[in-house]
């Protein structure tokens, strides 16, 4: 085999996974803004398959049923704690999920809501939490615990772009 023949079979080969994998990311990479104090970072780089959920990960989720009509259009962008097999308890009013507790926001001096019950999350569920104290999560009942069925993507954070708030402020000082 020539050179020349090899470098084209390199070229047709390595054109041919540069496009699979282009189709691929077109097809489920998104990059999801935070619009939100609910999670620390800018934004987050996601996808849609395959999704493989682990500790840590920021999921968008399907709201749930409760607040289903408040945030039609919009998912849930949560970071999961809580696995398949986790114990959930209560310390202090807190939920608390592997080793991380979350206090609910209260309201008059009363929770927002009632917590998360106690247990051990089923298989295909996922506790999943925001790090702001008054993220609406899965510290509530009225929000639950997390379908693998309705995670949307999967992905984790990134400060690689501006907030969204520090873009305004460029194009409304561009403006004046």
């Amino acid at each position: 085999m020539t050179l020349r023949t090899l470098l084209r079979r390199s070229f047709i080969v390595g054109g041919s996974v540069f496009v699979v994998f282009g189709f691929w990311a077109l097809h489920n990479f998104r990059l999801n803004i935070n619009a939100s104090e609910s999670l620390p970072d800018h934004a987050y780089l996601m996808w849609a398959w395959p999704k493989v959920v682990w500790r840590g990960a920021v999921i968008a989720a399907v709201p749930p049923a409760a607040y289903a009509q408040s945030f039609e259009g919009y998912y849930f962008t949560k970071q999961v704690v809580g696995l398949p097999g986790d114990r959930i308890a209560h310390r202090d009013g807190a939920v608390c999920v592997a080793g991380e507790c979350f206090s609910p926001a209260l309201r008059d001096g009363r929770p927002f809501a009632e917590p998360l019950a106690e247990g051990v999350i089923p298989e295909g569920m996922y506790a999943a939490f925001g790090s702001a104290p008054n993220s609406l999560d899965s510290r509530y009942a009225t929000v639950g615990l997390f379908s693998a069925n309705d995670i949307v993507a999967v992905g984790f954070g990134t400060n690689l772009i501006p907030h969204w708030k520090e873009i305004k402020a460029w194009a409304d000082a561009r403006v004046e």
